[in-house]
Order: C-alpha cells, then sequence, then structure tokens
C-alpha cells in the first residue's frame, strides 16, 4: 500500500503567475543537475514545464498509489490562487484514490469561515497553509484561531515551512522553530510540515521529537544527496526516525521517483566510514509512518491494511 500525503493541482496560467513559473524553472532545472529523479513534464514550452500539475499529469503520475492527498495552496502573495472549489470536485470524481485538503489564506478576516465551509461543506479532509508563500508570521498570535479551529475540526494540516525559491517570500519567517508557538497552544493538532524544513533540517528534527503531534514529510529532499543523508541521519539520531512520512510532492518528482531517490539516500556516503541509513526505516518511511499521523478514514480506506 502506498500513501502519497503530498500533492498539488495547479497549473499555468490558471493558478499560476508568470514569476512564480520563471522562478519554479529555474528551480527545477537546478534539482535536475543533482538528480534524474525529477519529473520533466516534457511540455514545449517552460511554463507548463515549471509546476503544472493538471488533472491528467496527476492521475497518471499517481496511478499506483491506493490514496493520494491532493491540495492547492492560496499563495497570491508570491503568484499562487488555487482554486479550492475545483480541487474538492476532482477529488470527488476520483474518490476511489484522491483525497482533497483545502488551504486558506491566513492574512483573510474570514480564513477561519472559509476553513469551516471547505470542511463541513465540501467535505475537505485538512489544511495546506505556508508562511513563506503567503507571507503571514507563525509566532503572531493573530493567527491562533485559524489553528484552534483545525483542531477543534479534528483535521490534520501541512505546513511548508522551509525556504522557496519564490522571490518575494519571508525567509524570516520560515523556520521550523518558529512553529512551536502554534504547538504549544494547539497540543492536539496534527502538523506535518513538508520537506523536513529545509534547510533547517535539523530545527525540524528536534522540534518534531518535542511534541507528539508534529510529523516532517520527506519530499523534495532526495535533490540534494548530501543535504538528504545529513537529514535523515539526524533523525537516526534523534529518536524521530518513525514521524518522517512519505510525500512526492508532485509535480516536483513522481511518488515512484521519490521512492528511487530515498532508496539512493546512503550513496553520497558509500566508499566511506560514515554510517548507512537503514533499509528498513526507508522502507517504513515509505510504507507505514503515515499511520502515525493520518487515520484510515481519513484516507477513505477501511483499515490500515487494505
Amino acid at each position: 500500500m502506498l500513501i502519497d500525503t503530498h500533492t498539488n493541482l495547479m497549473w499555468y496560467p490558471d493558478h499560476l503567475s508568470d514569476e512564480f513559473v520563471e522562478f519554479a524553472w529555474a528551480a527545477k532545472k537546478a534539482k535536475m543537475k543533482n538528480s534524474a529523479d525529477v519529473y520533466f513534464a516534457g511540455s514545449e514550452t517552460d511554463q507548463q514545464n515549471a509546476f503544472d500539475s493538471t488533472p491528467d499529469a496527476l492521475l497518471e503520475a499517481t496511478q499506483n498509489c491506493t490514496k493520494v492527498i491532493v491540495f492547492g495552496i492560496k499563495a497570491p502573495f508570491c503568484g499562487i490562487n488555487c482554486d479550492q472549489e475545483l480541487i474538492a470536485q476532482f477529488a470527488k470524481e476520483h474518490s476511489d484514490r484522491f483525497v482533497a485538503w483545502c488551504s486558506v489564506d491566513p492574512n483573510d478576516a474570514d480564513c477561519v469561515d472559509q476553513l469551516t465551509h471547505y470542511v463541513q461543506n465540501l467535505g475537505m479532509k485538512g489544511l495546506k497553509v505556508s508562511p513563506i508563500y503567503q507571507n503571514w508570521n507563525p509566532q503572531d498570535p493573530k493567527h491562533l484561531p485559524l489553528f484552534k479551529k483545525a483542531e477543534e475540526l479534528n483535521i490534520p494540516i501541512n505546513i511548508h515551512q522551509g525556504t522557496s525559491f519564490v522571490r518575494p517570500g519571508p525567509l524570516k519567517y520560515s523556520n521550523p522553530i518558529q512553529l512551536e508557538d502554534i504547538a504549544v497552544a494547539c497540543p492536539d493538532l496534527r502538523m506535518i510540515i513538508s520537506h523536513m524544513g529545509h534547510p533547517w533540517e535539523t530545527e525540524c528534527v528536534v522540534l518534531i521529537r518535542k511534541h507528539p503531534n508534529l510529523y516532517s514529510n520527506v519530499s523534495a529532499l532526495h535533490y540534494r544527496p548530501l543535504r538528504h543523508y545529513q537529514a535523515f541521519m539526524t533523525a537516526l539520531e534523534y529518536g524521530v526516525e518513525d514521524k518522517l512520512i512519505y510525500g512526492s510532492d508532485f509535480p516536483s518528482a513522481t511518488p515512484e521517483q521519490v521512492i528511487s531517490g530515498l532508496n539512493k539516500v546512503n550513496q553520497v556516503v558509500e566508499g566511506t566510514a560514515f554510517p548507512k541509513f537503514p533499509q528498513e526505516v526507508i522502507d517504513r518511511i515509505i510504507y507505514e509512518n503515515w499511520k502515525q499521523v493520518l487515520s484510515p478514514q481519513e484516507l477513505g480506506l477501511k483499515t490500515a491494511t487494505t
């Protein structure tokens, strides 16, 4: 059973600005220099190769997954403005495999009402937010009502708390440590930090060690082999390797490309005396660890093993 906990549904020009795709394409080209396990759409235009995830492309890329969480962030600040109702409808039409999570902009005065509507009326099962993409300070208590509402609704959240290629995105709001006030105020809120908070993977590790309901996904790490190895070994040494969750971040990579990249984590230290990251732990990350944070019912599964 393969559960992809992190995919996107968005495409240019409907949801992505010219500036966003310009920087996304530059970032993708840099990743492709480091790794063969990067998704390339093969379009005739750079804009479509940058970060396009159309319905057809997403369906094809995830065809070997049992269940797929799909979202599209609402972040007009940096040139992303995804249609939440479109995502809900897509998941409804493909409910055999897809589960829709919503996104709201924490800067919107009615963000709490938006979240309630998406969950209670559209049936969306989780929340996606990001300080660097949406330009909000996670240490500002004015945003706590949104997270308290998510906690009350008993939904998990995915939070991109780390760097990004977006030019206007504020790095000053992006370190995983800045999520601690939310974690303390909302102890029952399940949070998955995307990409191990890169390049602050160590801060991410020590944060999820402290807080029982904080986890991290491992998408978008294998493009940088040395950082990938160091991040995984840090998690192992701090005893939080079972809080690492598989996700692809398609269209950054396909699910198979991420699995391939995860299985190459030790290549950078081959022929040295450095310790190897255990294969059995990699297998748990890919196939088992999602059970720590998500219930089968939230994914539309009868049990965790069907």
